[in-house]
């Protein structure tokens, strides 16, 4: 009977966890936002990330600063995560961020180094390039 009880709460337990907010278990209120947005991303919880920072004022330097850090951030975790399978979406994914970064930090070369690595690797490959709205997005910062 104690057994029974047991699983019970460990089943009634992972339940909650899993049906639980994966945001609001990693975020303490009382954290600057810039911290609650670095735990974000350490959790690879880009999404998240970008809603938290929905409502701050986009002319602020600092809410600039940290929508950079989380396209970035997003866009190498898009490269980097592997799945052939999927290979063509992430790197789509990947070229949209960077592109983002670009819109805020037009000079960022970490960004700009990894289009250019991206598109290299494109070249090689007969009859593959990214979705046609990306590349209208990388035309606006000379790439082709």
């Amino acid at each position: 009977m104690y057994y029974i009880k047991f699983l019970t709460l460990i089943i009634t337990i992972i339940g909650l966890v899993a049906c639980g907010s994966p945001e609001s278990d990693l975020l303490d209120e009382n954290l600057s936002l810039s911290d609650q947005v670095d735990i974000l991303i350490e959790a690879n919880q880009y999404e998240a990330a970008l809603n938290r920072l929905s409502d701050e004022d986009r002319t602020d330097p600092e809410v600039l600063r940290m929508y950079e850090k989380i396209h970035l951030n997003y866009a190498l975790h898009s490269m980097n995560t592997f799945d052939q399978t999927e290979m063509r979406t992430r790197m789509n994914n990947a070229l949209n961020q960077f592109t983002e970064v670009l819109r805020i930090n037009p000079n960022n070369i970490v960004a700009r180094e990894q289009i250019e690595q991206i598109l290299t690797i494109y070249q090689t490959i007969p009859n593959r390039q990214p979705d046609p709205e990306v590349m209208a997005g990388l035309r606006e910062f000379g790439f082709e």
